[in-house]
Parts: C-alpha cells; sequence; structure tokens
C-alpha cells in the first residue's frame, strides 16, 4: 500500500509519496499537463513498483486545476480522496514552514493516518464537474449584476454631475447584457441537467418543495456531488452552516447555542432566500414561523430552523423518491 500526496497549482503537481508504513519514499514535481501526468503515473508503476489500485492518491479540491488529474487518476482506476482543505490543516496541529513540495508531504501523512475516513473520487462525481462550472459562472455574473446595480442605485449619485447619467447609461447597458448571459448560462444548466436522467429525476424532486426553486436545487446537487458527499440532513447543515451548536463549559461557562462561520456561504444565502419565500408560500411553515415569532422568537433564528426543515424535506424526498406533499411534514 502506498500513499500519494499532491499539491495542486496552475503550472505544476508537487507529489510526495510514502511507503505502507508512512515513511517518505521520494518527492517530485511535474507540470500540470496530460503528457507530464501520463509520464508520472508511468514512472510510479514501473520505477516505484506503486500497485494504482492498492494505493492512495490524496489533493486538495482546487477547482479547474486539478481536473486533468482527477480524469487521468480516476481513468486508471486509481483510489483518489478529494480532502477537506480544514480538516488537513487541523489534523497536522501546528506547523512551521511551507512549501509546495512540504504540502504535498503533509497531505500524504493525512492520507496515512485518516485513511479509514478516505471517500473515493469516482466517474460519478466527474459527471457534476460541467454542472458546477457552469454554476460557477453564473455566480459571477450575479455577483457582477449585485455590484453594478449598487453602482447604479447608489454610487453614481455621488459622481460629478455631469457624468452622472453617462455612468447610469453605462452600468445599465452592463446590467443588460449580463442577465442576458445569466439567462443563457441558466438554459445550459438545463441542458446539462436534462442529459443525466437520474439527475433529472432528483431535480424534481427537490424543486417539488415549496420555497426551493431551480437556482438552490441545482446547487445542492453540484455542491453535494449528487447527494453523495452527506448521509443525513445533519451533515448538510453543518455544511451550509444552518445547524446550532451548543457553546457552555462545566456550570459556570455558558453560551447561547449557535451556528459555526465554518459554512459554505453560497449555498447558506441561497438557503436563506428560499426560506423567506417558503414562509410567504407555504402555510404550514408560515404558521410554523408566526408561531415561534410570537413566543418572542428572532426572526433571523426562526429563519434558520426553517433552512434547517428545507433540507430535511429535501432528504425526505430523494429517500422516498416522491414530490413533496404534506405527508412527508412528520418526516421534515
Amino acid at each position: 500500500m502506498h500513499y500519494v500526496g499532491i499539491d495542486v497549482s496552475h503550472e505544476h503537481l508537487d507529489f510526495a509519496l510514502l511507503g505502507d508504513d508512512g515513511h517518505p519514499i521520494r518527492t517530485d514535481r511535474i507540470a500540470n499537463s496530460r503528457r507530464a501526468i501520463a509520464g508520472w503515473i508511468a514512472q510510479l508503476k514501473k520505477k516505484d513498483r506503486v500497485a494504482l489500485d492498492q494505493s492512495l492518491f490524496c489533493l486538495e479540491p482546487t477547482g479547474h486545476y486539478s481536473q486533468l488529474l482527477l480524469e487521468m487518476l480516476v481513468e486508471h482506476q486509481a483510489p483518489t480522496w478529494l480532502a477537506h482543505p480544514m480538516h488537513i490543516k487541523q489534523s497536522l496541529g501546528d506547523q512551521r514552514g511551507k512549501s509546495d513540495t512540504l504540502d504535498a508531504l503533509r497531505i500524504a501523512q493525512y492520507a496515512h493516518r485518516f485513511r479509514d475516513k478516505a471517500r473515493r473520487f469516482t466517474a460519478d462525481h466527474l459527471k457534476m464537474t460541467k454542472l458546477k462550472q457552469l454554476l460557477m459562472k453564473r455566480q459571477q455574473m450575479v455577483e457582477a449584476s449585485t455590484k453594478l446595480k449598487a453602482q447604479i442605485s447608489h454610487v453614481n449619485k455621488n459622481m460629478h454631475k455631469e457624468l452622472r447619467a453617462a455612468f447610469t447609461r453605462f452600468d445599465k447597458a452592463q446590467l443588460r447584457k449580463l442577465q442576458t448571459l445569466i439567462e443563457k448560462v441558466d438554459h445550459m444548466v438545463q441542458v446539462e441537467i436534462e442529459s443525466h436522467p437520474e439527475v433529472h429525476e432528483r431535480y424534481e424532486l427537490i424543486c417539488s418543495i415549496p420555497g426551493i426553486g431551480r437556482v438552490l436545487a441545482t446547487n445542492l446537487l453540484a455542491l453535494t456531488d449528487d447527494f453523495t458527499r452527506f448521509s443525513s440532513p445533519r451533515a448538510l447543515a453543518c455544511h451550509c452552516g444552518v445547524a446550532p451548536f451548543e457553546h457552555s463549559s462545566g456550570s459556570s461557562i455558558r453560551g447561547k447555542t449557535r451556528t459555526s462561520p465554518k459554512a459554505n456561504t453560497w449555498l447558506k444565502s441561497l438557503l436563506h432566500m428560499s426560506a423567506i419565500v417558503a414562509v410567504r408560500n407555504d402555510t404550514g411553515l408560515a404558521a410554523y414561523y408566526k408561531r415561534k415569532v410570537d413566543e418572542g422568537k428572532p426572526k433571523l433564528l426562526v429563519l434558520n430552523a426553517v433552512r434547517a426543515k428545507l433540507i430535511h424535506r429535501v432528504f425526505a424526498v430523494l429517500r422516498k423518491g416522491e414530490p413533496y406533499n404534506t405527508n412527508l411534514l412528520q418526516m421534515s
């Protein structure tokens, strides 16, 4: 059994090879290109006598920089683990010094130490890559659109009086162009989802839940790798930053239950907007929200509870395999 830690960057890949005992065998650097990766894999098999199917390759998710490497490792049926950077950092404790080679070694050591927790990256995960990239582009456009709206509403009025009208005209033209592009990306997202029948079926189930629209549904599918990353509603709620945690120590030091700031803030914001829509359109959640607010609960706290309920409803419809209906209330 061998363990390979890989530090990924735009131009090159640094890797560290460990033996079954966890001791380093060698480190090296190669170009982040198909030809270099193919040569490196061949060298691992011939020179280092690494049995790919009996080893563990570990790297951090780095978006499109790691795409080629992941495709080739999956192609060679090499067990691959996309480990969370925060988990790697926390597991190693206080570390001194930093370099790409040292990072690769630390990733390999993490893979060796926590090999029993490895979650294998497969070809099924690769099929979500295109959807993730489309949603990333859409998010960039939405953020640019938000900035332009702020520019038009708040910034331009403070410009020189001879420039205000021209700047507003320019910004509105850009905004219209962005909105057109967002619509085109939305169409591409829909086509991509429909190209995978099983994914499309889950998408329709999620969209059947009051308050959850196509944007949140597609992001949930993409960012959970089609719901293979999280085994329970609580796990996904933790990832989205909507799960409350107790903060207390002994009998004298206590704190309010609160959510963790370590979260996917994009999913959290989408869930927040969906929760607002849900309490306006779903009679059950509207009654729940009103009752809790009337009891004196802060509105944001109640909305957070609604966000968690939406996550539970998502898992309920996927588990049941049927569109949402009021009979699923006891499951949410």
